[in-house]
């Protein structure tokens, strides 16, 4: 899974950090936070979970309200696989893209 921002979502380093912080609270035990990535234009974490519908949910349960203010998109892939699936926002059809 990864969750996604546009770069200009977070005003600076301290906050990258402090979103991920807040991502992990948010996930607890039953998934992991794999770590982060910055650049071309986006900043993504990378979620690792045997079970991704938990994961979002309990993600947007407790940062909601960050993934919509700051135009997040969360996208879930097999392990295996090379093409991830949008799953937030619900409805969002454009291709996600981990560049």
């Amino acid at each position: 899974m990864v969750v996604q921002f546009p770069d200009e979502a977070f005003g600076d380093f301290d906050g990258v950090v402090a979103f991920g912080d807040a991502l992990e609270r948010a996930l607890g035990d039953d998934h992991e936070v794999d770590g982060h990535d910055i650049g071309l234009g986006e900043v993504n974490y990378f979620v690792l979970t045997r079970d991704p519908g938990t994961a979002l949910s309990s993600i947007v349960d407790a940062l909601g309200d960050v993934l919509s203010k700051r135009a997040a998109r969360v996208g879930t892939r097999a392990f295996t696989a090379d093409a991830y699936d949008c799953v937030w926002p619900v409805g969002d059809t454009r291709p996600f893209v981990v560049r």
